[in-house]
């Protein structure tokens, strides 16, 4: 199937960490282009991406991912776009041990949007703010 309507996850992981998969839900849509995430799969340094699709442009998008460094705690990305409103998303990490994470969402005004997760080390993260 062609997506008309997409959003793509692109997780970069800019840390020194092991980051898996623990998994992948969509509330809406379907994956493209096998691009779900796999359960155990790691994360690489780098830009990972995952892309929840439809092949109309009413079909709502949306879907969790949870991931689990090896340093413990979780990072939980999760995004929505109902038909009819825009695009929303969130990272949130809990319990985490020398990571930091944060995300925005780009392009919310076409049909292909991203949302972007960043993971680094905390003193990176800290060092991009107050330097």
């Amino acid at each position: 199937m062609t997506a008309v309507r997409s959003l793509t996850v692109v997780v970069n992981n800019a840390s020194d960490a092991q980051i898996a998969v623990n998994y992948g839900q969509l509330t809406g849509g379907d994956w493209e282009n096998n691009t779900q995430p796999i359960p155990g799969s790691v994360i690489v340094a780098g830009a990972n991406s995952f892309i929840n699709g439809a092949g109309d442009a009413f079909t709502a998008l949306g879907g969790t991912i949870l991931l689990t460094p090896a340093s413990g705690g979780t990072i939980t990305l999760t995004w929505s776009w109902p038909r009819g409103s825009g695009v929303t998303g969130s990272t949130t990490g809990n319990s985490l041990t020398g990571l930091a994470v944060a995300s925005t969402i780009i392009n919310t005004q076409s049909m292909n949007p991203q949302m972007q997760v960043y993971i680094t080390d905390s003193a990176s993260f800290r060092a991009m703010f107050e330097g």
